[in-house]
């Protein structure tokens, strides 16, 4: 059995809780790390390991390591955010042309010999999109590629112990994502973090924030000089206050006899911050409290990404389900509102119903009333003024003729007269104003009364001008 060693003061889990906890996975190390946020104290544990076996089947240590860790936290297991150390991967820059991220990971796995120099066989390969440096190429990939089997190795030990495994990716990816956290300046310019451990020394060149070159050498200051020209001098040029252009993690040792021998060619190595300095002693420490779906790259098998691909196209459906749910529920209380709205439009209608009919039946009338009064104006503005014509008629008419009817019909007049001559009252009514059309409407006729003079009876017919 994994014997246990908790290094630093662990943080209580509920009995029989799932948690999530941060691993740093070496071939002769595992490391756990119970997080608790910055500047908080975590349970750490560490358990050496056997190898893995040799054909990949399964990885009893580990799993006997795990089980150990679920008693000690009291838990039926959990989720694991994987780190895996050097040498287990192997991480480099590639500058490859455009393509899909499965056209990418299927081009790497058939040719990772080609690509990586400890690929002896076959090999899960993980990708990100590498950002563009300062000086080089636009463009290009971070690639990292692991033993296929160590994979498939980590997710069966984990199973058989009742963890499930959430990111597997490798350390550096982990350290990337620490140096933004340790160092938030790192996120927003160009910077370098060296790695330092017993055996080696790692420089990742990151471009705010993300990973886009690795490189690495001999543990301590065995290759300072190196180092110093892989980082160059433009780095040391741009002193900023408060930023940190080199920072370095790791073993203690080391990394201080590394920062002055790199001070001593004229640049200046930041440390950790006072919170953070306890953990950044060990860089496994913060691969394990980084560790996670931010590391990237992420190294995931085919059989992961399909769980992935199942597992959102779940979400999806549910939440299209869930959208269909609502929107009938929106049309529903849409519908109820309108209804009620409706109801109360109908119910204040019926109130106001009395008060509009009085109204109506008042216009109606006034209405009425003033159509009425419209075409007696009309008819009053359009009719013949009769009695101006019966004034013209007995001023304009001859001294020797009288009238013996006279009637007016719309805009006809018809008069009966007897005259010595009518041929002058004929004159008479064809020079007087508002007639025209003067004619004789019947022959004129000679008549001689007993012991009287001739007279002649006459019918005139006019039209009355407008």
């Amino acid at each position: 059995m994994a014997t246990v060693v908790n290094v630093l003061r662990p943080v209580p889990a509920a009995g029989g809780k799932q948690i999530t906890v941060g691993a740093a996975l070496s071939a002769t190390e595992l490391c756990i790390v119970q997080r608790a946020g910055s500047g908080g104290r975590a349970g750490v544990w560490r358990m050496p390991l056997q190898a893995l076996n040799g054909d990949g089947s399964g990885w009893p240590a580990l799993t006997s390591a795990l089980n150990e860790l679920s008693r000690a936290l009291g838990v039926n297991g959990g989720r694991l955010d994987v780190a895996l150390m050097p040498p287990l991967t192997e991480i480099r820059r590639l500058d490859l042309p455009p393509m899909g991220d499965s056209e990418l990971r299927l081009l790497l796995s058939r040719n990772a010999a080609r690509y990586f120099v400890g690929a002896r066989s076959a090999q899960l390969i993980g990708t990100t999109m590498a950002p563009q440096q300062q000086s080089g190429p636009a463009g290009g990939v971070i690639a990292a590629a692991v033993p296929l089997r160590l994979v498939a190795a980590l997710h069966i030990a984990a199973r058989e112990a009742g963890w499930t495994v959430d990111a597997v990716s490798p350390a550096e990816g982990a350290w990337c994502s620490a140096a933004s956290a340790l160092w938030p300046a790192t996120a927003r310019h160009a910077s370098h973090l060296l790695v330092c451990s017993e055996d080696r020394t790692e420089l990742l060149q990151l471009e705010q924030g993300k990973l886009s070159a690795v490189r690495r050498f001999r543990a301590g200051a065995a290759d300072a000089a190196l180092v110093a020209d892989a980082i160059g001098p433009a780095s040391a040029s741009q002193k900023a206050p408060g930023l940190a252009r080199i920072t370095a993690v790791g073993a203690g040792a080391q990394r201080k006899e590394l920062a002055r021998a790199l001070a001593s060619a004229g640049l200046t190595v930041s440390s950790a911050p006072a919170e953070w300095a306890e953990r950044a002693d060990h860089a496994d420490l913060l691969a394990a409290e980084f560790a996670g779906p931010n590391a990237a790259p992420l190294l995931r098998s085919e059989a992961t990404l399909a769980s992935r691909r199942e597992q959102a196209s779940r979400v999806i459906k549910q939440m299209a389900a869930a959208s269909v749910v609502l929107l009938l529920l929106a049309g529903g209380f849409t519908l109820w509102g309108a209804k009620r709205q409706l109801h109360s439009v109908q119910a204040e209608r019926a109130a106001i119903k009395p008060l509009i009919s009085a109204t109506l039946v008042g216009r109606t009338s006034v209405e009425t009333a003033f159509r009425q009064l419209s075409s007696l104006a009309a008819a009053q503005r359009s009719a013949v003024h009769w009695s101006a014509i019966v004034a013209g008629v007995s001023t304009h008419l001859d001294d020797h003729a009288y009238l013996t009817s006279m009637r007016g019909r719309d805009d006809s007049l018809l008069v009966e007269g007897i005259a010595v001559r009518a041929s002058k009252a004929f004159d008479s009514f064809a020079g007087m104003p508002g007639l025209s059309g003067v004619h004789a409407a019947a022959p004129v006729r000679r008549e001689s009364p007993q012991g009287a003079a001739a007279v002649e009876r006459f019918t005139i017919a006019a039209k009355v001008s407008p």
